[in-house]
């Protein structure tokens, strides 16, 4: 019997709040049913492998996402099959260990770019510090060609654009781009401006000679394997776009959220910094340094198990499915939510508790910061390595305190980032 949504306020206001209670008065799946259609919340892991990979070709990507179409096109975050998986084949090899290598050089130059402008006991909002550094990470990892004033007008474009994007996966979110209003307005000269650019990136590339070994050049040099063409300008830019606001705006809150729980943990932050002298001695950190940073590489999983910037994921069911005796309707949207997921007590001892050295969960599917099956996010381990090597990075030389009087708040919107920033004092460490 599906429960009705009378009072839909309750989850708009805290969607977070409101599906974790859902699931702990009425179990692993909860029916909801919002005017004519049927929301399936899924708390079980053997459900939701089902879901996302054994029976994956029976649902689509939430239908929510086509309000973004504007933005990705028809990149890998909103396009279906066969499209989808042709165009991760001819991205793969982008995130291929070799050229992991470069990327790392990049991250870890930029977070020291930024250091050098940190002053001991001033006061900065983290969470936007640390959009800075990964909107810096990659413009450089995708066009290593941009000048500084073209990073200014994408930072300014890429933030407008994100804001907006925040609005529009919101339940009014389409009335808000079909009406002539400035948030609209908006929108639409970010989204052209960034065009602009990355058209122009793409034009001055194919006439270059000699290609910087970034990822627009592998991604404008990768082949299909059974027609042996490349991808027109029309996908490059989708794929371009995907990347470049997926990988920032995810990177940024995982990176915000993990220096809240080190200010609030300090015994687990002395613990990183122990191991960051130890491993580093003082240089700039490398590729092959992430596989031995492992206290620091625990306490990045653990702060996407309790604030995953992907908070939660939608399919909808193409035909009627069933699987271990559950029936799902057509049309039906299911909901895994990893906000409410990664907190479960069946799958984690003392949920709630910042634990990095917690382990892995009772169940492989319990733990999905980056989504699972087909969908699986393409550039999971640039993440991984990104996190590791800019929070060791700054380790070497920095801690950050929260300020005094700090409201710290989850906002579940695109993504899940803080709602008021976060304010942090900065101390230079004496190492």
């Amino acid at each position: 019997m599906a429960i009705m949504i009378s009072n839909p306020f309750g989850l708009f206001a805290d969607p977070i709040g409101y599906l974790r209670r859902m699931a702990e008065r009425n179990g692993p799946v909860v029916r909801m049913e919002f005017g004519p259609r049927q929301f399936i919340l899924l708390n079980e892991p053997e459900l939701i492998e089902e879901v996302l990979v054994r029976q994956a070709v029976a649902f689509e990507k939430f239908p929510r996402i086509e309000r973004t179409k504007g933005l990705f096109g028809e990149g890998l975050l909103t396009s279906e099959e066969p499209l989808h998986l042709k165009q991760r084949r001819l991205a793969q090899p982008a995130f291929h260990r070799e050229r992991l290598a470069g990327y790392a050089a990049e991250m870890v130059g930029a977070t020291r770019r930024m250091t050098m402008r940190w002053k001991d006991g001033e006061e900065r909002n983290a969470a936007q510090e640390m959009g800075n550094l990964a909107l810096d990470i990659v413009s450089r990892t995708l066009f290593s060609t941009q000048t500084d004033e073209q990073a200014g007008r994408i930072g300014d474009s890429l933030d407008e654009v994100v804001k907006t994007l925040n609005h529009l996966v919101t339940p009014w979110g389409n009335v808000l781009l079909g009406l002539p209003t400035q948030v609209r307005k908006r929108y639409r000269a970010a989204l052209g401006e960034l065009d602009e650019i990355i058209h122009g990136f793409i034009a001055h590339r194919r006439q270059m000679t000699v290609k910087p070994n970034d990822l627009l050049t592998m991604l404008m040099e990768a082949r299909d394997a059974e027609s042996g063409l490349g991808m027109p300008d029309v996908q490059l830019r989708d794929e371009l776009m995907t990347m470049f606001v997926a990988g920032h705006d995810t990177t940024a809150n995982a990176l915000a959220w993990t220096l809240y729980l080190l200010a609030a943990h300090p015994e687990w932050r002395e613990r990183l910094e122990k191991e960051v002298d130890e491993v580093l001695g003082g240089r700039e950190a490398r590729m092959e340094d992430a596989a031995k940073l492992e206290m620091t590489s625990v306490v990045f999983r653990e702060s996407l198990r309790l604030f995953p910037p992907v908070w939660i994921l939608g399919r909808r069911a193409l035909r009627g499915v069933e699987m271990k005796g559950m029936k799902i309707q057509r049309g039906a949207v299911v909901l895994v939510c990893m906000a409410v997921l990664h907190r479960q007590g069946s799958l984690f001892e003392r949920p709630d508790v910042f634990d990095p050295m917690r382990g892995e969960p009772a169940h492989r599917y319990g733990y999905l910061p980056f989504g699972a099956g087909s969908r699986l996010c393409i550039g999971e381990r640039f993440a991984w390595l990104e996190g590791v090597l800019c929070l060791a990075t700054m380790a070497q030389r920095w801690r950050l305190d929260l300020a005094e009087g700090a409201r710290v708040e989850m906002q579940p919107l695109l993504t899940l980032r803080p709602k008021h920033g976060l304010p942090m004092v900065l101390r230079e460490r004496n190492t």
